[in-house]
Order: C-alpha cells, then structure tokens, then sequence
C-alpha cells in the first residue's frame, strides 16, 4: 500500500494519497456502522471499484486491522485487534489536563466564575486544572487542591455516571467527613443525590464544601465512556441567582462534551454500564 504521509508540492500545499484515503475511509465505515459489512457493501459506501477494495481489504487484514467472519455470501468484514492497539497507546499517553485548560479558561471566561477541572483519588478529588476569575467576591481554587468527594460538585458528578454499585461501594468505604454543617455524609441522603446526577448530569454542592459557596459540576467521559474526570464552577452564594445557575449548567454541559469529545467519547453524557 502506498505511503500514508502528504507529500508538499512544489507550492507548499499537501496531497493526500489516494490508497492512503481510502484505507482510512474503510477503516472509519466500520467503526461507524454497529454491524460487519459485506464486500459490496463497503464498495457501494464508499464508492470504490471492488477491485480496488479487495487489494485494500488483503492488506488491512494483513496487518490486522480488518478481520473477515464467515464465508461466501455471508463474508463480513470488521474492525481488528490493530486498531485496539493504538487506541491503547493514545488513551495512556492523552493528557486530560492538558487537552481541558484551554476549555476550563472559556468556561470561566463565559460563566464569569471560578472553573475547574478535578480528578478522583479514592474517596477524594484533586483539583489538576483551574482558572480563578477577577471577581471582587471569589471561590479561589489551587492547582493540587483535595476535597472530599462526597462534598465537590466535580467528585459528585463523577460519582453520578458512574454504575450505581461502583459509587455505592466508594462511598460505603469509609466515614465521609463533615466540612459544614449542609455536607451530606449519610450514603442515603448522597444515593439519592447521585441518582439526580445520574438523571441529568448535573451535580451540585450546596455550601457543602465551602460556606457561602455553591458549585456546580459535570463529569468528563473517557473514549469507553466512564467518567474520568470532573468539571466545576463555583459561586459565592450571593451572585447564584436562577439566571446564573442555567448559565452554568448549559456552560458546564457543552465544555463536558468538547473535552468528553477529545478523549474519544462521540455519545451522550449519561451513566457507565456496569
């Protein structure tokens, strides 16, 4: 098969190569079709003459990219082992905070509020990304920053999507500390609070963690779909009125889509199979 890299011409402009794009258009067919396809069938997709395809196919398959399943007219093709394989390697090597800071400064920038990014450890998280705004009155976060995950918007919103028994059993490992007296720390009372987490995203820490400070949160699905990682705005009490807590959910949404979407994720924000 031809080389895959664009090769300048002598303008400085960049031609694709014509097998190079073809393999990646078969590729990309079979990831978004649920179901193996026929010979035909991708041919007819793709508007490639069968004999091309058949070259194409032999070498994929070759390098374990497409495997073939059944025979004759049944013949199907589907995605191989390969492609599981570099998407290993890009999952362990994407940095979330990296690929979030950008969107966690928009997100502070559009809600006018201090926006964060938090990672769980166990039964805490820890903030990994933030960006403070210039408001007289502020929630003020710090990078490395630790809360517990029963009090944080972004820690109950992971908690949310993940599979009822996954976040049951993190919260039953220990005693949930208290940091106001409006901390939920009975698992009841926080079960309950999941379960509206897990019905539309959105978490919220009623001056849970902080007096006087109510925050928003919602999770960051990974390219398999489980929550990763937690996004949060935090407002002083005085400046959360109805307008400002639409703002932030709608806000809050699209930004966990946009990072949710660089990580590999192309579905809806909802709760982790089990």
């Amino acid at each position: 098969m031809a080389n895959a890299v664009r090769n300048p011409d002598c303008k400085g402009r960049h031609i694709l190569v014509k097998s190079a794009t073809r393999a990646l258009d078969v590729l990309e067919l079979l990831a978004a079709r649920p179901e193996a396809m026929s010979h035909g069938e991708i041919a007819r997709a793709l508007r490639i003459p069968k004999s091309s395809l058949t070259d194409l196919i032999a070498t994929l398959e070759q390098r374990h990219y497409v495997v073939r399943e059944g025979a004759g007219t049944a013949e199907r093709m589907r995605l191989g082992p390969a492609v599981l394989g570099l998407a290993g390697v890009l999952l362990r090597r994407t940095d979330v905070t990296r690929l979030a800071q950008p969107v966690i400064a928009a997100l502070m920038a559009r809600t006018g509020e201090s926006a964060a990014l938090v990672l769980r450890e166990g039964a805490e998280v820890v903030v990994v990304c933030k960006e403070n705004c210039n408001q007289p009155i502020l929630y003020s976060l710090q990078l490395g920053e630790r809360g517990p995950v029963n009090a944080s918007a972004g820690g109950k919103a992971i908690l949310g999507l993940l599979p009822e028994a996954e976040a049951a059993a993190i919260l039953a490992a220990g005693p949930l500390p208290r940091l106001t007296p409006l901390t939920l720390t009975e698992p009841a009372a926080l079960q309950r609070d999941l379960a509206t987490v897990a019905r539309g995203g959105i978490a919220y820490s009623r001056e849970e963690m902080i007096e006087g400070i109510v925050a928003m949160g919602h999770a960051v699905l990974d390219a398999t779909g489980r929550p990763c990682a937690g996004l949060s705005v935090g407002v002083p009490k005085v400046r959360f009125t109805r307008e400002k807590e639409s703002l932030l959910a709608e806000a809050l949404r699209e930004a966990a889509a946009e990072i949710s979407g660089m990580l590999g994720w192309q579905g809806a924000l909802r709760r982790a199979a089990a």
